[in-house]
């Protein structure tokens, strides 16, 4: 590593406070060459109604339900759940080493739109409000169930993340157990309370000096950072100004402004990439099972586009997979100023 690498942080490895794990920055590789797969660019155009598509209205579903001529966003059971209150018991599993229980849970799906051709960056913001508002009834919904202990919605968008459905929607998994991020979030969060007086830890990492350079817009209630850690390239975290556990205690104001925030930055990722954006969103909101220790939770939303570039994907390596130590290519503060240089289409 040279001095102004070094100087830069285009090379070396960062803390994520979240997950407690170290992150790799190594910008330094992106100049080498490349000969493996590339992302196509090309812009498919859909149709506004698909009758081969079992989530357009009128459609006759692979359960036989037939959906109703509906307008909006609309949630409905997953006609093939990995988690489902049906889910078979297992016999045994008081071997320690072989240990298995019932897959039991809820997965829903939501639709964000009627219309098969309509992706979250394309509705009103009078739409993308009651896209927020169904996160909000869902999570509070299945958060409910004293069966149930964490509820991760979220949204796979493009072929470039698997979407086996080109019908812009996202999905919520309700599982009966806290999660592996859930365990690392909540611990990471209660033990900087603990440690900084109970302040949250995502409150700080916001306004921190340090991190200006990360920041992508602030708006009256939200902030939408690169994390000083990002784990893929152009990463972005969306953070309520307010703490809060869950997203279902925002205020009516704060939900207004998050879906505005959430909107804007989608067409940014639309912009960047020079089409419509592949990306994963995840919503984390604090688990449902009661713990003291939630109440140290900041709920925010992870934004991970799969690109590294307009034509390159990120795909987890040997290294990765063996150790669960991310390497970025990109530097986020570098990130962070292309997104803000985007131009936002409506």
């Amino acid at each position: 590593m040279n001095d102004s690498e070094a100087a830069t942080g285009n090379w070396e490895r960062r803390w994520h406070p979240l997950l407690e794990q170290w992150v790799i920055i190594a910008a330094n590789t992106t100049a080498r060459p490349w000969s493996g797969l590339t992302a196509e660019r090309k812009v498919e155009v859909q149709p506004a109604h698909d009758a081969n598509c079992y989530l357009c209205p009128g459609v006759t579903r692979a359960n036989g339900e037939v959906n109703p001529d509906y307008i909006g966003p609309r949630a409905m059971d997953n006609d093939f759940p990995s988690l489902a209150v049906h889910a078979p018991r297992p016999n045994g599993g008081s071997d320690s080493l072989l240990r298995r229980e019932a897959a039991l849970g809820r997965c829903r799906v939501l639709c964000w739109s009627e219309q098969h051709n309509v992706t979250l960056p394309d509705l009103s913001i009078e739409q993308m409000r009651k896209v927020v508002d169904l996160w909000c009834e869902e999570h509070k919904t299945l958060s409910a169930d004293p069966a149930i202990k964490q509820v991760l919605v979220f949204e796979n968008k493009g072929v470039e993340v698997g979407a086996s459905n080109l019908h812009p929607h996202g999905q919520i998994y309700a599982y009966p157990f806290v999660t592996d991020h859930g365990r690392r979030m909540r611990g990471s969060q209660t033990k900087y309370a603990a440690e900084n007086n109970n302040q949250s830890l995502l409150g700080d990492l916001l306004v921190h000096p340090d991190c200006a350079a990360n920041l992508v817009e602030q708006s009256s209630h939200c902030s939408v950072i690169v994390p000083f850690s990002a784990r893929f390239s152009y990463e972005t975290w969306i953070i309520p100004h307010r703490k809060v556990a869950m997203i279902s205690d925002l205020t009516d104001e704060e939900l207004t402004d998050l879906a505005g925030v959430y909107q804007r930055q989608a067409r940014r990722y639309d912009g960047l990439f020079q089409r419509s954006a592949p990306n994963i969103t995840l919503l984390h909101n604090a688990p449902c099972d009661n713990s003291a220790e939630n109440e140290h939770w900041h709920f925010h939303i992870a934004m991970q586009p799969p690109l590294r570039d307009l034509e390159k994907v990120k795909f987890l390596a040997g290294a990765e997979a063996g150790s669960n130590n991310i390497v970025n290519p990109l530097q986020p503060e570098i990130a962070a100023e292309q997104l803000r240089n985007c131009v936002i289409h409506s």
